[in-house]
């Protein structure tokens, strides 16, 4: 244990500081006094490139490519979007299929990467048949670089067999997925694989269906451990009957031998059950029948169906303590009611999902739930419901950390169709917090057209749009699209989201829609006062009397808030930042002097000069400098993007690595004109800068140089450096508040021709 190394604490620090109302406006504050929020230029010298500006913000949509080889698509192909996965805003995968010239499905691999979209037929193993059918249905992506795509495929002895398709490298590698060994072989044998999700690279968990010796249709899981992958039969619930039909659909693993797992199987009276796994701490799986609240039907009218495999794959995901599994069942009228079963605890517990209050009256009802993303505060999860006029809505229920369940009605379009017309559900959502989500689907506007919907949370409002459809899109009667699938990566960013549309000749093309967040950034001085740039200003510690110098500050997603630390290690929390420890009222043995935040915002580290690490909420200890001999104080630190490691920098520019983050290589052998005073990492978790106070860059890795203010004549030193959600870009930022811009890094303002009445010390992109 280092000597900077602390337990986490649940102490009020010296800098504590609630706010008891936010302000939202444009406007910043220096020592709690209001000034010119944007457009002070002082400070602004964009050397790196002819112009820095920022990408335009927003969501675009563009048609999916398709491979040309080895199976070329139709004349009028049809194509789709399953399932999407990214690890970073600039890395993704999303899966699909799409049909060649005789209709035969071939599964379709979509890789985002470099700001584009490049399609690759999925690569399938030895025996898949050479006009056979294949379809990619579920995708993970744990890390840049590193993804996982599962689905079916058929073989050349007439059966059905499922595949793992392994991104590495850049490259997709095959591997015919592992079946328990009493599966059936030939044109007996049937099995496919629905959902994966991997915690890293070399830790995944998949599962599905298989066909066994004895006919039966069977769960099994593969898991991936040290890259190597193992099958094992799923267990069933003890009301399975011997020779049935038993599938899991969908999987989430939270961390590395913590996973639940969802499917339904068929009782010995030949109906359907909800199928929920749990896996214990030593890895072995347990299964049971989905819980049902008090009004289900029993005996031959019970049903029960967790994941409408009709609708949506997913089905259950996990946050750190908990999870939620989303579907429908059955009441003692018949009627289909939605279901949110949550694993807490160990047990799983059901709740009928609660519903707005235009919803139809119980002998009406027909509800559903058919995605699910759960965080580190809560879960959220979508569908659709029937209102009292006989039209179908979009569902959206939100259940916080104590389990308490509420429903919000899926906004729609101002065109959406009014009346029994109205036809609207929610098919994928994901989400960062239960501040920031993105959920998309589809509603029938008033021409009775079919339109991609993308329904997006912020500062607790939902707000909807009409998914952009690309040009040569189908109009009039033959318009239509959807959208089943969405990502947002850690730390917010970039949103991806997939599904189709019809084109002019009314063919089904594959539909990918991206959105670019709005740049901003906060700067803060030592005195607490912070300067908001398109940004919202959510307070300050600028009014305040502080027993230390502010020194640096983090930000949670998106521009919902942000803290500011102290030498002593006092915690200054505003917006929907929370408060998770401090060391404001702790003996350190050396001052601290940065901070970073998880990329969920539910935790942050400090680090001190002396390199010791205080961690606190989710934010895990991986090692620290704090009991090894330094050369030069650290004076920074940066988190990977997964938040699982982390870097630390000393002003002679040393580099200390810990957790995943990777040693790409430092200053710390050089000579320096001046020294380091920080570092940012890149989007990718593949390369960080450093940057020194004349303003010189250093990059490493995958971090690419944009320019710098080493060459020209500063008015004041440089304190820190932010870099945008793409890693394309950076600002640095100078004691008296002066912006320098570079790459896609937009200038937004800057203080530089203010009077300041302390010196600013750091800053955090929105």
């Amino acid at each position: 244990m280092s000597k900077g190394r602390q337990a986490v604490s649940r102490r009020q620090g010296s800098g504590r500081v609630t706010p008891s109302k936010l302000r939202r406006t444009a406007v910043i504050a220096v020592d709690g006094v209001l000034a010119v929020g944007t457009g002070a230029l002082g400070g602004l010298f964009a050397t790196g490139t002819a112009s820095a500006v920022a990408p335009t913000p927003g969501w675009t949509g563009l048609q999916a490519p398709l491979p040309t080889a080895p199976d070329a698509p139709g004349t009028n192909p049809t194509a789709t979007m399953y399932q999407e996965s990214c690890s970073s805003p600039v890395t993704c995968v999303d899966v699909g299929f799409y049909e060649d010239g005789s209709s035969t499905a071939h599964a379709l691999l979509e890789t985002y990467s470099g700001g584009s979209w490049t399609a690759l037929e999925a690569p399938l193993p030895s025996d898949a048949a050479p006009a056979g059918f294949s379809k990619a249905l579920g995708a993970s992506c744990a890390v840049d670089g590193s993804c996982i795509a599962v689905g079916e495929y058929g073989t050349t002895a007439g059966g059905d067999a499922a595949f793992i398709d392994t991104l590495s490298g850049g490259h997709w590698g095959i591997l015919e997925a592992p079946l328990p060994s009493d599966a059936a072989t030939g044109a007996s044998a049937g099995a496919f694989l629905k959902s994966v999700d991997c915690t890293s690279a070399s830790s995944c968990t998949a599962v599905g269906s298989y066909r066994n010796t004895g006919g039966s249709e069977v769960g099994f899981i593969d898991t991936l451990v040290s890259g190597h992958w193992s099958s094992q039969v799923a267990p069933q619930p003890a009301g399975a009957a011997g020779s049935t039909v038993t599938v899991l659909e969908s999987v989430s693993c939270p961390s590395v031998g913590a996973c639940a797992a969802g499917g339904f199987y068929e009782n010995a009276s030949s109906h359907f059950e909800g199928d929920l796994l749990s896996q214990s701490a030593n890895g072995s799986w347990t299964a049971q029948d989905a819980p049902l609240p008090a009004d289900a039907a029993i005996g031959t009218s019970a049903e029960s169906l967790i994941g409408n495999t009709n609708v949506a794959p997913q089905a259950v995901s996990c946050g750190p303590t908990s999870c939620e599994a989303v579907g429908l069942y059955v009441d003692t009228s018949g009627k289909g009611r939605g279901l949110l079963e949550r694993l807490s605890g160990g047990a799983w517990s059901a709740t009928e999902s609660p519903q707005p209050p235009n919803a139809a009256p119980e002998s009406d009802q027909d509800t559903q739930l058919t995605a699910a993303s759960c965080t580190f505060d809560g879960c959220v999860a979508t569908g659709l419901y029937q209102d009292a006029a006989m039209g179908q809505r979009a569902l959206i229920d939100t259940v916080n950390a104590a389990g308490v369940a509420t429903a919000t009605e899926g906004p729609q379009p101002s065109d959406a169709a009014t009346g029994s017309s109205v036809h609207a559900a929610l098919d994928a959502v994901s989400c960062l917090s239960l501040n920031q989500c993105a959920a998309v689907g589809s509603y029938v506007n008033g021409a009775g057209r079919t339109i991609a919907l993308i329904d997006s949370l912020s500062a607790g409002t939902w707000s909807d749009m009409a998914a952009a459809i690309p040009s040569g899109a189908a109009s009039g009667s033959s318009a239509r699209s959807e959208l089943t699938s969405v990502s947002s990566p850690p730390g917010g960013g970039a949103v991806q989201a997939g599904g189709d549309f019809n084109d002019g000749s009314g063919n089904q093309q594959g539909l990918l829609h991206s959105y670019t967040p709005t740049e901003g950034y906060w700067t803060n001085a030592s005195d607490g006062g912070v300067f908001s740039y398109n940004a919202v200003f959510h307070g300050s510690a600028g009014s305040l009397r502080l027993n230390a110098p502010v020194v640096g500050m983090a930000a949670t997603p998106g521009d919902g808030g942000y803290w500011e630390v102290a030498t002593d290690g006092g915690i200054f929390n505003y917006g929907d930042a929370h408060f998770y420890g401090s060391t404001g009222s702790l003996h350190l043995n050396a001052p601290v002097v940065g901070m970073a935040a998880t990329p969920d915002g539910a935790g942050y580290w400090l680090v001190a000069s002396d390199g010791g690490i205080f961690n606190y909420g989710d934010a895990q200890f991986y090692g620290s400098a704090g009991s090894i001999h330094l050369n030069k104080p650290v004076v920074g630190m940066a988190a990977t993007p997964d938040g699982k490691g982390y870097w630390l920098v000393a002003s002679d520019g040393g580099i200390f690595t810990y957790g995943d983050a990777v040693f790409q290589g430092s200053a710390g052998s050089i000579h320096l004109n001046k020294p380091v005073v920080g570092m940012a990492a890149d989007a990718t978790g593949l390369g960080y800068w450093l940057v020194a106070t004349d303003g010189g860059i250093f990059t490493y890795g995958d971090a690419v140089f944009q320019g710098s203010a080493g060459g020209i004549h500063l008015n004041k030193p440089v304190v820190g450096m932010l870099s945008t959600f793409d890693g394309a870009g950076y600002w640095l930022v100078a004691t008296d508040g002066g912006i320098f811009s570079y790459g896609d890094a937009g200038f937004q303002g800057s203080a530089g021709s203010l009077h300041l009445n302390a010196p600013m010390v750091g800053g955090a992109p929105t």
